[in-house]
């Protein structure tokens, strides 16, 4: 069924000025070693090393974890080998299974009362979706994720599903979002707030494009722990 271009209920785009820099790309670095120091030199390993720590640590299958999370046992598995990059919603979605924020998702907690990232100096990862780097990192006390994220056209989309809102704004370029049914074009200074339980995706319209994205989570609900680490 096509998408309408519509607008539901539980949609709302607003036209904003504010102005966010763009920020510096990074390329992550890698180099001999031993293990620890490859997967503290290269961030898409350590990604992938602390998702497989991640489910073993509760005690899940990958089929347990599939059903948990909706995502295909297949993808669990090629993302906890590094042979395939997470997208943004896929991380989302771990994150609210397990109870934790993104931060500590990846492995990256802050314990301060407050948390700055320099735009220029912000560590940038590679993801399904593009480059990404997280905005935020409070830790498990904050009900608020953000992500800037670097959309390029052509690269596939994968849709995501996860308890909580978004709040999409796009710091450049022209974004394709598809929420529910609906698929909504939004321009540079565009925000999108939507209820994130419905299933929904980002795509840039031509070129490049680079969005803010901010999650606010529902209380936690962590996944039950379950036999086997397989």
């Amino acid at each position: 069924m096509p998408h309408r271009r519509l607008t539901c209920e539980r949609i709302r785009i607003f036209r904003v000025t504010t102005h966010l820099p763009r920020a510096q790309r990074g390329t992550p670095g890698g180099g001999p070693g031993d293990r620890a120091g490859d997967l503290e030199a290269d961030p898409e390993r350590r990604v992938a090393a602390r998702l497989a720590e991640l489910r073993r640590e509760h005690g899940l299958t990958l089929t347990a974890l599939a059903e948990w999370t909706g995502i295909s046992t297949a993808h669990l598995s090629r993302m906890e080998k590094g042979d395939r990059q997470p997208s943004i919603g896929s991380l989302i979605q771990l994150s609210r299974a397990y109870g934790i924020s993104l931060s500590e998702l990846i492995g990256d907690v802050r314990s301060r009362e407050h948390h700055i990232v320099r735009g220029a100096s912000a560590p940038v990862r590679q993801g399904q979706d593009g480059q990404y780097a997280i905005m935020s990192g409070l830790g498990p006390r904050s009900a608020l994720e953000a992500v800037r994220l670097e959309l390029t056209a052509g690269r596939p989309e994968r849709t995501a599903t996860h308890q909580g809102e978004e709040w999409v704004y796009v710091v450049g370029g022209q974004v394709v979002a598809v929420v529910g049914d609906d698929e909504i074009t939004l321009d540079t200074g565009d925000a999108l707030h939507f209820d994130a339980a419905a299933a929904h995706s980002l795509r840039a319209a031509d070129g490049q494009a680079t969005v803010l994205i901010v999650s606010a989570a529902l209380p936690a609900v962590r996944p039950p722990h379950g036999p086997g680490t397989a």
